[in-house]
């Protein structure tokens, strides 16, 4: 036996025996995760006599509690929340949507607006506009090194976000050529001049927002950004079934509710911009089950995971055309949101019929309504409706 498989048996040798040393309550592995309820306080730190003490206060205190309420072994972790409870918790975000592209802050206008004054005025920008009431800012024009044969300006227009508490900020860039006259009104595009520094601007911008985290201070001019007007709303009318109003252009209206049923506890299945129509199925299991995929820890919270998913796997089966022959059309029903759609009624249906429900979308530009009905297309119960299109609401970007 060579001196390297001595030392590897002697090794072995020891930890065996010293093995219940080791591990197990008493030993040194042992399980420590219960360990701060027997976590006590210290007494406060004494200053010796003819030292002037400064005010001192607890930092951490420790809230006093009537009766311990726990019992070796009783206690349980509490689970992890639920996903759109996390939802939009990074401060500040980039959103794309085809060609355009915006900020999204987690704060409301009126703290967003001095941090922009500051950034343009820290980046070398002059101000030339500001209206807090209309929420827009217009820099000075400018030239760039790059491209001294042209004049730039910035435009930043202010928004109160989809959710409570957000602001979007929309970044316009015009360009010109540098001998052209300018003044009064800038007829700004539709579109930037250019989207490469348009990109800039945003770029610049979001960094310096998520680095000025304070959120300390507020204008009080900027309260007026965006008026009374709410872009998203949950309604309920007396009489009537709920539906959420959006104060958006379709497309992105189209865009956010697409996100929003796909996420969380929704699962999307089929969907026609067309006819202004999602099936989806709805599952409140499916948030801690996707929590505990994200994570990848060692812990398993949730009930189901992608994989197991029977009703998900269940109604990726059934096509839209499907759903759109077995739309009740008998009397005494409700089709009116399907009238312009063809082949309604037309089919037969599994008895029980088919599981989930149709998020249904009407309207046009600013004026968007957004339903939730049976996969019959009738109207739910009226509590059943608002639940399920507030956890539509809750996950609009």
């Amino acid at each position: 036996m060579n001196k390297l498989t001595v030392g590897v048996a002697l090794c072995i040798s020891s930890l065996s025996l010293a093995g219940c040393g080791v591990f197990g309550n008493d030993g040194y592995f042992r399980d420590r995760s219960n360990d701060y309820q027997q976590a006590d306080s210290l007494a406060p730190l004494q200053i010796p006599e003819g030292i002037n003490a400064k005010h001192q206060e607890e930092l951490y205190e420790i809230p006093q509690i009537a009766g311990n309420g726990l019992e070796d072994g009783d206690f349980e972790v509490p689970r992890p929340q639920a996903l759109s409870v996390n939802a939009g918790l990074e401060r500040v975000k980039i959103q794309k949507l085809g060609n355009s592209r915006w900020v999204l802050i987690s704060q409301p206008p009126e703290e967003v607006w001095p941090q922009l004054h500051y950034f343009l005025r820290t980046s070398g920008l002059t101000v030339e506009m500001s209206d807090a009431s209309a929420g827009i800012m217009e820099t000075a024009w400018m030239t760039f090194n790059e491209s001294p044969d042209t004049k730039d300006k910035y435009r930043l227009q202010i928004e109160t976000g989809v959710q409570p508490d957000t602001t979007e900020v929309h970044v316009r860039h015009l360009s010109v050529a540098v001998d052209a006259p300018v003044g009064g009104t800038v007829n700004w595009p539709q579109l930037s001049s250019s989207p490469e520094r348009e990109g800039w601007m945003i770029d610049e911008m979001s960094t310096a927002l998520a680095t000025d985290a304070s959120g300390a201070s507020a204008s009080l001019v900027a309260q007026a950004i965006g008026g009374s007007s709410v872009k998203v709303q949950l309604r309920e009318p007396v009489g009537h079934e709920p539906y959420i109003s959006m104060g958006l252009e379709m497309e992105r209206a189209w865009a956010t509710v697409a996100h929003a049923v796909n996420a969380g506890a929704y699962r999307l299945h089929r969907e026609d911009s067309d006819i202004g129509l999602f099936y989806v199925t709805y599952d409140e299991e499916r948030e801690l089950a996707e929590s505990e995929e994200d994570d990848g820890g060692w812990f398993s919270w949730g009930k189901k995971s992608k994989q197991d998913d029977e009703l998900a796997e269940n109604a990726d089966q059934i096509t839209l055309q499907q759903i759109l022959a077995g739309i009740d059309t008998s009397e005494g029903s409700e089709p009116a949101l399907f009238k312009e759609i063809k082949g309604l009624g037309v089919g037969s249906i599994p008895e029980g019929g088919f599981p989930g429900y149709l998020i249904v979308i009407r309207g046009g530009d600013d004026e968007i309504e957004v339903r939730i009905r049976d996969t019959r297309g009738q109207p739910l119960s009226r509590n059943k409706a608002s639940q399920l299109l507030l956890s539509i609401q809750q996950n609009l970007i």
